[in-house]
């Protein structure tokens, strides 16, 4: 087919003709790359991949190199005009208004790249953007966007790549007053200032264990700090009191400094492994130790929340044996650098900093 030298773009955007898909069959034909398609037709290189993905079609055709007990017959996926056309014809019959997203590519990339390359969810891209002021053509809400996702408005995102999809309400809480048997000595979460149960000031942390495969010792211990949500987190052998003793010490240099309200008080569950209160105080350098109330997770809420984060990367069933210091390290920064509603869309590293 014959190429013609036309490489300028279109004055304003417009919708691909019947014509134009046939000659991006015949450039497809040649073996022409999108890029290079677009150049021809004068248009965004996307359009032609979204297009191609409009009009592919599965053919069987005559296996060249067709040998005894191999298949006589292949099949491959080719770009057809004639469908692309009626597929279009049947979108637009079904189509209302326009979407303010179509012609802003670079609005499109970010948010594609973002949530495949960086796994933000979409309200994470939503609130970022105007956290850092980005400037786009085309303003959305979260909603909008989850909308665009589900209607598979994207070329290189679905749903499949949202790592979590909330449905339904919050669960509520019934206040538990029970005392652990195994721990009555042990200072009550109910006992902890006001100023921590209202995250008012920083150094108040929560601690907690995430275990691995079934029959496996090592373990992940984590900290995660009340008002900021920075998290930390340390390998550990097994789930003995010592090796929480020595994890502690180690997330205690790890934040650095010397000032003795890095870590002001640390609560915990009624696990053997936490019950050494006045172990940890001293690890931790912390003044209080406090245990949340038996079968109430939810005390601990932000440790919960930053666990399920953890568990993205580590599902439940991992030998936690097989991760590296390295490997984990990666994931606390990104969950430390995950931008975060509750703090108005900025990270837990932002809000610890500032």
């Amino acid at each position: 087919m014959e190429q013609n030298n036309n490489n300028t773009r279109r004055a304003s955007w417009q919708q691909l003709t019947e014509k134009d898909r046939y000659k991006i069959e015949g450039y497809f034909e040649e073996g022409l790359k999108p890029s290079q398609i677009a150049e021809f037709i004068g248009c965004n290189v996307r359009t032609i991949q979204r297009e191609k993905k409009l009009g592919l079609v599965k053919q069987r055709k005559h296996n060249p190199n067709f040998k005894k007990d191999e298949e006589d017959y292949i099949e491959t996926e080719v770009y057809k005009a004639d469908v692309a056309q009626r597929r279009h014809d049947e979108n637009a019959s079904r189509k209302g208004r326009n979407y303010k997203i179509g012609k802003d590519y670079k609005l499109v990339e970010y948010i594609e790249d973002k949530i495949k390359k960086e796994h933000y969810s979409p309200d994470a891209v939503i609130g970022r953007l105007k956290t850092e002021d980005k400037k786009f053509g085309t303003q959305i809400c979260t909603k909008t966007l989850y909308n665009y996702i589900d209607k598979g408005l994207f070329l290189n995102i679905s749903n499949k790549d949202l790592l979590i999809k909330k449905r339904g309400r919050k669960k509520g809480y019934k206040k538990v007053r029970t005392v652990a048997l195994n721990n009555k000595k042990g200072k009550s979460i109910s006992e902890r200032d006001k100023k921590i149960d209202s995250r008012s000031e920083k150094g108040h942390w929560e601690i907690d264990l995430v275990i691995g495969k079934k029959g496996t010792k090592p373990a992940i211990l984590t900290l995660v700090e009340r008002k900021t949500r920075k998290s930390i987190y340390i390998l550990i052998k097994d789930k003995t009191q010592k090796e929480v003793l020595r994890a502690i010490k180690k997330a205690r240099k790890k934040l650095g400094g010397d000032f003795d309200d890095v870590i002001k008080t640390i609560t915990a569950d009624n696990g053997p492994e936490f019950l050494d209160n006045e172990g940890i105080k001293k690890a931790g350098k912390c003044s209080d130790v406090f245990y949340a109330h038996p079968y109430c997770s939810w005390e601990r809420g932000s440790n919960e929340n930053g666990n399920r984060m953890l568990r993205r990367f580590i599902p439940k069933g991992t030998d936690i044996g097989t991760i590296s210091e390295n490997r984990l390290q990666e994931i606390e920064d990104w969950v430390n650098n995950y931008p975060r509603r509750i703090l108005n869309y900025k990270t837990a590293n932002e809000a610890y900093e500032a």
